[in-house]
């Protein structure tokens, strides 16, 4: 899991050539000029979408993705994103790219604009919570495939 701020996004290509592809369209691309849902990169490769997600007091139920590597980019502020090691929660079989498992309050990270977080397979995340009753926010969801 890598949390860090806006300005250094750059410096996290060479580790996946989807994720290189997935960086360059955000730091090449005014966000306010992206389409609503679903932005077209490199096909099932590497993709960004433009949401607005809602988000609730508390929740206990995180996800794990085993093809993709997400990179989250909020557009407002409210959201907390909890992480553990996928170690740490009990996960049912699955054979599908996104898994998820009920659990304990995690490690918080404080989504603010001018942030961003990329998961990897070994990082479980509960994303959704709401920090000083926000409603909902507009975030930036990028996925990159796996190679």
């Amino acid at each position: 899991m890598i949390f860090d701020k806006m300005e250094r996004l750059a410096q996290y290509k060479g580790m996946n050539a989807n994720l290189d592809k997935l960086i360059d369209f955000v730091l090449n691309n005014s966000f306010d000029a992206l389409q609503p849902g679903r932005n077209e990169i490199d096909g099932e490769n590497c993709w960004l979408n433009n949401n607005v997600a809602p988000l609730q007091a508390q929740t206990d139920l995180y996800e794990r993705h085993m093809d993709y590597i997400d990179l989250q980019i909020p557009i407002d502020d409210g959201e907390i994103i909890t992480v553990k090691p996928v170690e740490d929660l009990d996960w049912p079989p699955f054979d599908t790219e996104t898994a998820f498992s009920h659990g304990s309050a995690g490690t918080p990270l404080d989504l603010v604009s001018g942030t961003f977080a990329i998961f990897f397979p070994g990082d479980a995340h509960n994303c959704g919570i709401s920090k000083a009753g926000v409603q909902q926010v507009r975030k930036l969801v990028g996925k990159a495939r796996i190679l």
